[in-house]
């Protein structure tokens, strides 16, 4: 999308393989709901995720943003008194934290006995359908090439890349977890972290909102909603379990009291980093090799600032934020 604003000409090549994204619940949220305390960038991260994402929908002629609260059920008074005292008094919060403590209180579906935080400037990007609508629009303008990613075709020269009859200034290399298996970035410091989500179906009458409680119950259609996800490090495959089944529904089932029947389950690996920052820039060696990767749990609201930095230092020559900065990993290469 960057690259079409820009008028820069570009092709995409993805084999479709598996990727985080295309499972996502695409939730924004500003707020760290564990501790009540403030995501990096996140005032600029929202800012621009809604005029990016808006992009979209203009370009592609559907919604794709869903704008709701996210309501998080306290487990003590302690988390309680924590949430208010922050929501009148912290300067990076107050914008953030509603005050209001009773919103699930109609709602006799949800046991909530301590009330719910409620969290402002949330919602959530419908990726799923995104990201099918947007391969199509590249297909029909023969923008996207189906198939592996093949290195031994790769030729780089005179700050150059060229890959079968393509030649290209950069190949940005957007691979999530499968960055491992490039034989240019296989050592930068990725951990993959599997994560399964439910989609559930309920009677119950709930909230257009984000309810956390547990686990996130998030709202879609047709009396359908997402949930999820775990966050295993153990057992990093693509492969549904009953474990994590179980496991999403006894956390709905801890604050849901209507019954949830599981209509879909689906598991991908998340790439994540070390120090939680990104990794984006240039090859140390080969320039016109790029990597844009790690956005980990928050990539909905990190990536559209990320790439905005990558395509200001690649066009402009402008600095990457130094906490995503490839440069810090450069010793690993």
């Amino acid at each position: 999308m960057k690259l079409i604003k820009e008028k820069k000409s570009f092709i995409v090549i993805d084999h479709h393989f598996h990727n985080a994204s295309s499972i996502a619940g695409g939730i924004f949220n500003p707020v760290v709901l564990k501790r009540f305390s403030i995501v990096w960038n996140a005032s600029k991260q929202i800012e621009r995720l809604k005029e990016v994402f808006t992009d979209f929908e203009n370009l592609l002629h559907k919604k794709y943003i869903y704008n709701f609260p996210v309501y998080r059920i306290f487990n003590d008074e302690q988390e309680k008194k924590t949430w208010l005292k922050k929501a009148n008094s912290h300067p990076d919060l107050i914008d953030y934290l509603s005050i209001d403590t009773e919103q699930l209180n109609n709602f006799s579906s949800i046991d909530s006995p301590i009330g719910s935080g409620e969290v402002l400037h949330t919602g959530r990007i419908d990726l799923m359908n995104l990201i099918k609508d947007f391969k199509d629009y590249l297909q029909i303008n023969d923008l996207f090439i189906k198939e592996e990613f093949d290195f031994n075709l790769l030729k780089l020269q005179d700050n150059k890349a060229s890959y079968k009859n393509i030649e290209a200034d950069r190949i940005i290399f957007a691979e999530g977890f499968n960055i491992l298996n490039n034989p240019y970035f296989k050592n930068l410091p990725i951990i993959g972290v599997k994560g399964e989500v439910l989609k559930v179906k309920t009677n119950a009458i709930l909230p257009d909102a984000v309810v956390k409680g547990k686990e996130f119950l998030m709202p879609l259609e047709n009396n359908e909603f997402f949930v999820g996800a775990t966050y295993d490090r153990d057992h990093v495959n693509y492969d549904n379990t009953i474990e994590a089944k179980e496991y999403l529904t006894t956390g709905v089932k801890q604050f849901l009291k209507s019954d949830i029947e599981v209509v879909e389950q689906h598991a991908s690996i998340r790439p994540t980093v070390v120090d939680r920052r990104p990794i984006i820039g240039e090859h140390p060696e080969f320039k016109q090799l790029v990597c844009l990767n790690g956005m980990g749990t928050r990539g909905t609201m990190l990536a559209p600032v990320m790439v905005d930095d990558l395509y200001n230092f690649l066009e402009l020559n402008e600095p990457i934020d130094k906490e995503a900065d490839i440069t810090r990993f450069y010793n690993r290469f």
